[in-house]
């Protein structure tokens, strides 16, 4: 097995996000790692090697100097990863070559062809398909990392319709874009592949030149160099001078202990979980567990086990459907009892004893496994995900994950989680984000699963008006672009992109996009664009927000979407099946989808949203004295920011001038730059960072609370909300101006939305008290990033609408005043 190194170094780094430890980056090593795993798991090779570009300039570059002319630069944090790449090839005990002047590809294929034996070449590129015969096939990595295709000769020829041999001449003829091999001018693939299927190689076309009439044979003949040359270019040299013999490339599977150490030190916790790729006498050891697994047989010891536990008054619990148990831990034993009728009837004693703390790992999705068993999770409890999520703002996927991490014992969940409490308690105390935790988070547990439970009523009968309406749409919109280009695979953005291309030669990029963004440019350039752009907006609203939705409807016409609490790092909420979040707001369509949730029966949706909180935020922690006074004295903050980057009295600004005021004050908190202000608003770069001066020198301490933050943030490599919620910023110290550039922007945002995030969360817990302390009827059912929903009766209403202005208003006190904007309906369309 050759693998091409640069390769999948690449694919790696860009597939994975930018992965940083104490010892630097490790992305790319990372999933190379896993790529290479996989590998060695799937085709169990009994040689393998790493074939590796150590230098830009080869013999290529004395044939044509621009080959390869237009890549851009190694990035510094793929760059670094090269060294440690190494090092952990060298402790797998593979071989990896490599030599000045000489490509990668020109190694393998040397190597390949060297010994005679059957080979698969590992690669993401496409290069190396010349290389296969019948001993040699390509696995070809395709979506990042995650997927793979295996080719031979014949599945090559059978997708491609030429023979491997043949993609020398058809790069010779349509050219490389990445490496720069420039073919022949307006020869495309499809073009080239013809040629050849009629002709076989770029010399026999040459020959037959005569045979090849009009548009096609000018190009042929203007270019002939080119295409000769091209061709040089595009072949392998299967014979370099590479010191290497088969006995250098057997290796060892299972790898050795040392390796274990090196994926430690870059905390590849996923590759250490892997037991099954180190040497049998450490799969012993990791099998050993630290704690002593009791298997209950029956439901008489399990009441001993309950009475034991409610004594000592504290209980760790997981319930681990993978072996169909559930894990019960008092600290010193782990106990594990199947699942059955019973089982759980014996453990409410615990669930529902308010004197006893239960620990767990999701105590949410807890909660709705008991309620579905009718039992109720009371407090006091621990939710160790959410207390490991506010260390550092990251999502813990799994429970495994979570164990591992905390250096716990896997095979004893319960154990492990009775363990974490008491360890995550210390950390969170250092990281000060206990009080977070306590006081905010875990409280709000409860808040939100109640809210899961009640749902959001949609109304059947609109539904189904909306889905026959869009559909009848969708329909008609397909007949009239098949009308006038003829029929195709609609969903196909490669097939769209033909059509539209190469068939109407509208304009396009490189990459012939169809991206709405891309489309948009030629909208008005032929009569199927707007046709083609309208069929994926309302298609898009057929299968996301009808079909999307209607799955999730119970029988009882509500949908109950599933609140996240560790899944983003400014501390938002997510939603998801359905997700309720990310319904537009603007546009006919949207007010038509939100239009089919509704009130309950006799009942009204009260919408409360907070005003322009960011702002108030920005004001509160810049102490900007004019924000500070303008939100004081209830000026409107579009206006006054108006008034000073056009230099008018207020009576003289427009509508326009406001709108532009107000994308400016929402561009400052997201730290935008001046040419995404000159993208938004639709003007020059240079407008854009006069607006973009003029508000920072109306409001310096605005400007200088930015950019102490972006210190802050690099010499902690951290930012916090006003409840002192924790946002790592890894790349804020980046060498690389883009990555470091967007880590500043995340920086001075995060302490803006985070602490809006905080804001909201108060309110919902000070919301929900207020109305179970007044013994309404009412029900707090949504939450949407600054909006607050409460289904209550008609009778409840203006009680209602009172607590929610007194408690979201009253929620945190800040230098200016929070204000909320409150409307009511039955319909959702009409109470925002």
């Amino acid at each position: 097995m050759l693998i091409d190194g640069n390769s999948i170094f690449y694919r790696s780094f860009y597939a994975l996000p930018l992965l940083k430890s104490e010892n630097g980056y490790s992305n790319a090593v990372f999933g190379f790692a896993n790529i290479l795993v996989k590998a060695i798991e799937t085709l169990h090779p009994t040689h393998v090697a790493v074939a590796f570009d150590v230098s830009k300039k080869t013999f290529r570059n004395e044939i044509y100097s621009l080959y390869k002319a237009t890549r851009k630069p190694m990035p510094e944090e793929l760059r670094s990863q090269i060294p440690v790449l190494k090092e952990m090839l060298t402790l797998m005990g593979i071989k990896y070559v490599e030599k000045q002047g000489i490509e990668g590809d020109d190694i393998l294929g040397t190597l390949s062809k060297r010994f005679g034996i059957e080979t698969v070449i590992v690669t993401g590129d496409r290069d190396c398909f010349q290389l296969i015969d019948d001993k040699i096939s390509i696995c070809r990595t395709l979506k990042g990392v995650s997927e793979v295709q295996m080719m031979d000769a014949k599945a090559f020829e059978t997708e491609m319709g030429i023979k491997p041999i043949q993609v020398i001449d058809l790069k010779a003829l349509a050219g490389d874009s990445s490496d720069n091999i420039p073919g022949v001018r307006g020869v495309g693939e499809k073009s080239a592949i013809s040629l050849l299927a009629e002709f076989g190689s770029v010399e026999n076309i040459y020959e037959n030149i005569d045979k090849i009439t009009g548009k096609l044979k000018e190009k042929l003949e203007a270019d002939k160099e080119n295409a000769f040359m091209s061709k040089k270019l595009a072949t392998i040299n299967c014979n370099v001078d590479v010191p290497c013999t088969l006995a250098d490339l057997q290796f060892s599977f299972p790898f050795g202990v040392n390796l274990k150490e090196f994926f430690e030190k870059y905390q590849m916790r996923t590759l250490l979980r892997r037991s099954d790729i180190w040497k049998a006498e450490v799969k012993e050891q990791e099998k050993t567990a630290k704690c002593e697994n009791v298997l209950i047989e029956n439901i008489d010891q399990l009441k001993n086990v309950v009475t034991e536990i409610k004594q000592k008054g504290v209980v760790a619990f997981f319930n681990n459907t993978n072996e169909n148990v559930v894990e019960i831990s008092d600290g010193t034993r782990n106990y594990k009892v199947a699942i059955e009728d019973e089982t759980f009837d014996v453990l409410r004693v615990i669930f529902e004893d308010s004197s006893c703390l239960k620990i767990g790992f999701d105590i949410k999705k807890d909660m709705h496994t008991l309620q579905s068993k009718k039992i109720l999770l009371c407090e006091p409890y621990f939710d160790a995900s959410l207390a490991r999520h506010l260390l550092d703002g990251l999502t813990v996927k799994d429970i495994d994950a979570f164990i591992f991490d905390l250096g716990l014992d896997e095979n004893a969940k319960g154990f492990s989680l009775f363990e974490s409490r008491k360890i995550l308690i210390d950390k969170m105390q250092k990281s000060e984000v206990l009080s977070l935790y306590e006081n905010l988070e875990l409280p709000l547990v409860g808040v939100l699963f109640s809210m899961e439970m009640q749902g959001f009523t949609v109304d059947k009968t609109s539904l189904e008006m909306f889905k026959s309406k869009y559909q009848q749409e969708v329909n008609e919109l397909q007949k009239e672009i098949f009308a006038l280009v003829g029929e195709f695979n609609l969903n196909s953005p490669k097939q769209l992109g033909e059509v539209l291309f190469e068939k109407l030669m509208l304009p396009h990029g490189k990459k012939m996009s169809t991206s709405v963004d891309d489309l948009e440019l030629v909208r008005d350039l032929h009569p199927v664009v707007p046709l083609v752009l309208r069929y994926r907006k309302v298609s898009k609203f057929l299968s996301t927000y009808i079909y999307g939705l209607e799955k999730h409807i119970d029988e009882n016409s509500l949908v109950h979407t599933t609140f996240k609490q560790t899944l983003t790092g400014t501390g938002r909420l997510s939603s998801t099946e359905p997700n309720l979040q990310n319904i537009p707001i603007r546009g006919e369509e949207s007010k038509e989808i939100r239009s089919m949730f509704t009130a309950r029966p006799g009942n009204v949706l009260v919408d409360a949203d907070y005003s322009q909180i960011e702002l108030r935020l920005l004001a509160h922690l810049s102490g900007e004295k004019q924000l500070i006074e303008a939100f004081n004295s209830g000026k409107d903050i579009h206006t006054e920011t108006a008034v000073k980057i056009f230099n008018v009295p207020e009576i003289l600004v427009t509508q326009d001038m406001r709108r532009v005021a107000k994308v400016v004050n929402f561009g400052v908190i997201y730290g935008i730059s001046d040419f995404g202000l000159a993208s938004d608003l639709g003007i020059s770069a240079k407008a854009a960072k006069k607006y973009i001066n003029d508000f920072y020198a109306n409001n310096p301490k605005v400007e200088e609370y930015m950019t102490q933050i972006v210190k802050q943030a690099k010499e902690t490599g951290m930012v916090r909300t006003i409840l002192g919620r924790i946002r790592k910023m890894v790349d804020i110290t980046s060498t690389n101006y883009m990555v470091r550039s967007r880590a500043e922007r995340a920086a001075q945002n995060a302490p803006l939305q985070g602490s809006g995030a905080d804001i909201v969360k108060l309110a919902m817990l000070k919301v929900s008290k207020r109305l179970k302390s007044e013994n309404l009827a009412a029900k707090l059912i949504m939450q949407i990033h600054d909006e607050l929903i409460v289904d209550c009766p008609r009778v409840e209403e203006q009680q209602v609408r009172k607590i929610l202005k007194e408690e979201m208003e009253s929620a945190y006190k800040l230098a200016v005043p929070l204000t909320v904007d409150i409307n009511s309906a039955f319909r959702w369309s009409e109470s925002h």
